[in-house]
């Protein structure tokens, strides 16, 4: 009688994180992230500038990034067109997935086929699948259509064997170190300048930008001072005084009141601010025409 052989598994997936296909506009952009499962990023329209562990690269439409766990990453549009974007999360603890550590693939025929066919049968496993980034509800996959999920199982594991067995990776490295490094910095410069304009009514501290964004309060200031020709403390106090100017023309608050939502910590420390930037103080200024 024949003998069973055992079936290998050279690429064992234990189950999806996520799974997510966005439309984002050219001025999209999140906070560096990181996590204890893989993220594969498949850029299906546009271009995207993408941020591991502070060396940047750009994904053109076709092509594909992975992100290993613990890694930490960002994504920001180009800021001339829109993208669409496939994410998958996933866990693996196979060795074989170190193949994909700090790399990125331009996906023939074949591979953007297997997606495709994994996306469709994400629509049966999940009914709708998921487009909104601030959606971070657990996958569900109860009201699957039946071998949906084993299916989205199949087709995944079989597309990360044709990208080892093609072998068309592109090393990140393909930019020279400096390219990747400029792309890094500008693009977290422009991440960082965007949170502060956001929190212009906070309270920001150097050390709270640093762990928002994983970043040392050396690198940080030498990089943003590259990027901006500032600090960032001093962009982040030049965006209130712009607001403040902004408040005091529309004759809608006090001083006093404007000191308070700009988070000042008095109408003293905010008219000294104020005084030293334009030269005049905001009663003063409050009083102009023009």
């Amino acid at each position: 009688m024949f003998k069973t052989q055992q079936v290998k598994s050279d690429i064992n997936i234990t189950g999806f994180n996520s799974i997510y296909y966005f439309e984002f506009s050219k001025d999209f952009s999140h906070t560096p992230e990181q996590h204890d499962f893989w993220e594969m990023v498949y850029v299906d329209s546009g271009s995207v500038n993408a941020i591991t562990n502070g060396v940047g690269c750009t994904l053109s439409q076709g092509q594909a990034i992975f992100h290993e766990p613990s890694e930490i990453h960002a994504h920001i549009s180009d800021r001339h067109s829109p993208n669409n974007m496939l994410v998958v999360s996933f866990s693996s603890d196979s060795e074989a997935m170190q193949y994909f550590r700090g790399k990125t693939f331009t996906l023939d025929k074949t591979a953007r086929m297997l997606l495709s066919l994994f996306l469709d049968e994400a629509k049966n496993a999940l009914g709708v699948i998921p487009s909104d980034y601030q959606n971070r509800e657990n996958l569900c996959f109860s009201d699957s259509v039946f071998g949906s999920s084993q299916l989205l199982h199949c087709h995944f594991t079989e597309f990360l064997i044709k990208l080892i067995r093609t072998g068309n990776s592109l090393s990140s490295k393909v930019l020279s170190t400096k390219d990747s490094r400029d792309i890094a910095n500008n693009s977290l410069c422009e991440l960082i300048c965007d949170y502060m304009k956001k929190s212009v009514y906070s309270t920001l501290s150097l050390k709270e930008l640093c762990d928002h964004f994983f970043i040392g309060k050396t690198q940080l200031c030498e990089f943003f001072r590259e990027c901006m020709g500032q600090s960032p403390i001093e962009f982040y106090m030049g965006l209130k005084m712009h607001e403040s100017k902004k408040l005091l023309r529309e004759k809608k608050y006090s001083v006093s009141q404007i000191s308070d939502m700009l988070g000042y910590s008095s109408i003293h420390t905010f008219s000294r601010a104020f005084t030293k930037s334009a030269g005049i103080s905001p009663r003063e200024y409050s009083k102009k025409i023009l």
